[in-house]
This record gives structure tokens, sequence and C-alpha cells, in this order.
């Protein structure tokens, strides 16, 4: 009892040393990221009970250091910070969403969205070109532009919206799934980056990512060449986030970050090309602040973030019952 009890939190730090350190560069790790880690608790009240029933408490310190990893590092959790706003600067609201093509319709879709009365709507995944959802967001924004599976409204003047070149991956043009915005807003000229790498669901074999536990007991996770299904998704999911990053570090005006980056906590990808960005929910609530899916939620894809010039006053899920995401919804102001 004594070896499971320390086996248990071993394990839970030798995971997570993977999850960092290996990540998305071996195909097991990668689907790893995408699991429910809440799961990793599921052992917790067996050992509590065995050591319980074997007279050890002395060894309940080892539990309560694998719920910390758990929870933590692992699952993402946030402890409350302060973020009062301050009376007297102005701030901007910005909502971000994956429409989830706009199956929900159009006019419930935007219902949702104006529940928050955000200031500029960041949209991926909407109806293609525009469609229905971005008439209605005409209707209550003077400023629209939509293009390919993205759309914004603003209540500024969006001086510029930019489709960037397609990207060459294995011998095909591939679209670098993002737009970029140069809108005129009260706290300035901002370059706004709209993202939505492609997703790893496909690869994964699943159609939704609840359906990964079945796949795995089943088999049929195993069918094909995961590693090399894996490994082209994630190449490609790479590249397109590290061409919005690289075009982003070239503004010489200040850039938010905004859309469904399908990165979970521990990416490498996410770290190594946008980690210098400070993120909306870390500065400014607390929690697990996960967005997919939208039922039982436990992934955090969903994102809001900023050069260090702006600071985030608030942070907000949202949007329920519309999407298989979850919006997400913050306030920015110029820091002091």
């Amino acid at each position: 009892m004594v070896l499971i009890a320390y086996a248990y939190p071993a394990s839970l730090g030798v995971l997570l040393l993977l999850l960092y350190f290996v990540g998305e560069s071996w195909w097991v790790t990668t689907a790893l990221l995408y699991m429910p880690r809440a799961l990793l608790l599921a052992p917790l009240p067996f050992l509590l009970f065995g050591l319980l029933l074997a007279r050890e408490p002395r060894l309940l310190w080892s539990q309560l250091l694998a719920v910390v990893l758990s929870v933590f590092p692992l699952m993402g959790l946030v402890l409350p910070g302060s973020s009062s706003k301050n009376p007297e600067a102005r701030s901007l609201r910005l909502l971000s969403f994956n429409a989830n093509s706009g199956y929900s319709g159009a006019t419930a879709i935007v219902a949702q969205v104006s529940a928050h009365n955000p200031d500029i709507v960041l949209i991926q995944e909407g109806q293609f070109g525009g469609g229905q959802l971005a008439e209605e967001l005409r209707a209550r924004y003077p400023h629209v532009h939509a293009s390919t599976q993205f759309a914004i409204a603003s209540r500024f003047p969006i001086l510029a919206a930019t489709e960037p070149a397609r990207l060459p991956y294995y011998g095909r043009d591939r679209s670098p799934r993002f737009m970029r915005y140069l809108i005129q807003t009260p706290l300035g000229v901002i370059a706004f980056y709209s993202v939505h790498p492609i997703s790893p669901r496909g690869a994964l074999h699943v159609s939704r990512f609840r359906d990964v536990l079945h796949q795995l007991r089943t088999g049929a996770f195993l069918k094909g060449d995961p590693e090399a299904d894996l490994g082209g998704n994630t190449g490609l999911r790479a590249l397109q986030i590290a061409a919005a990053a690289d075009l982003a570090a070239h503004e010489r005006v200040s850039v938010i970050v905004a859309g469904d980056t399908n990165l979970p906590g521990l990416s490498s990808i996410l770290r190594n090309n946008l980690g210098h960005y400070q993120d909306a929910f870390r500065a400014a609530s607390w929690g697990f602040g996960y967005t997919f899916p939208d039922k039982r939620p436990f992934l955090r894809l969903d994102r809001i973030m900023s050069s260090p010039e702006f600071r985030f006053t608030s942070f907000a899920v949202g949007c329920n019952g519309v999407s298989d995401h979850l919006c997400v919804v913050a306030d920015v102001e110029r820091g002091q």
C-alpha cells in the first residue's frame, strides 16, 4: 500500500513532465493533451480508502500532492486574483466565438453574442463568406467584415482586413486559418488576429472529443497510422499558429490575438508561439475556464490574449447552447 500511495503522485509528475516537455512532438502525448484530465483523479477515493483501511494516515500527504498536481498544472486551475477596473480609463469589451458554422441559426447565435454587449466580435467557423450570420451582425454593428470562415463586427472603423497567403505544406497550399484586422479603437489602433488552426479531431478518429475513451476502449483509435495522422495534423496546426504569431510579431501597433486556438493547456505550440502574450483568463478570472465542448467542457481552447501594454479587467465564458464551443468575453484597457 505504501508503494501504491507513492506511485500515484509520482506517475502524475511523470505525466506532467511528458506533456510539458514532449507534448506535441510525440503522437501519444499529443493525444493525451486532449483527454479529459479530471479522469486523473479517479484513483484518489480508492487510495484514500485503502490508506485509512491500512491505518496509514501518515501517507495522506502523498494523496494531497496528487490532488495538487492534478488540479493545478494538469487541469489548469487558476486561483482568484485582483483585476479591478480603473473607472477613469477607457476600455473595450471583446468577444470571440467559434460559431460551429452557424448550425444553431444566426438569430440565436447573435442573440447570445448581443447579451454580452461587446464592442468587437470575432467569429471563427461562421457561415462561409458571412451568410445570414454577417447580416444579423450588420443590423447591430456599423462595421462588419466577413471572409471565408471568419467574421468581425465592430463599433469602431475597420481600417484593414487582411487574409494571409496560403501556406505550402507537404506539396499542397493550405489555408493559414487566421485573419488580421486593423481597427481604430478608443485605445488606439489595434491589430486583431482571429485564429482557428486545424482541429485534431479528424486525426484522433473521433467526431467529438468525448468519444475518445470509447475509441481507446474498442481499439478504433489505433486504426490507420496514428503517428502519421496526428503528426501531419499537428505539424499543420503548428505552422498555422506560427504564421499568425510571426505576422503579429512585426506589427508596429498593439496586438490582440483571439479565437479557437485548438491548443489545450500545456501545449508547447501555444507556449512557443503565443506564450509572450498575456492571457485574459489567467489575468482576470479564476477556475478552469474550459470552453469545449459546450456541455460538460473539459478543454480550454478558446482564448483572448494581448501584448503587454494592455490590462485585462474581466473575463467570462458564455453563449451556451448555440455552438459546440463556448464564447469568451474580456474587458481590456490600457495599462498604467
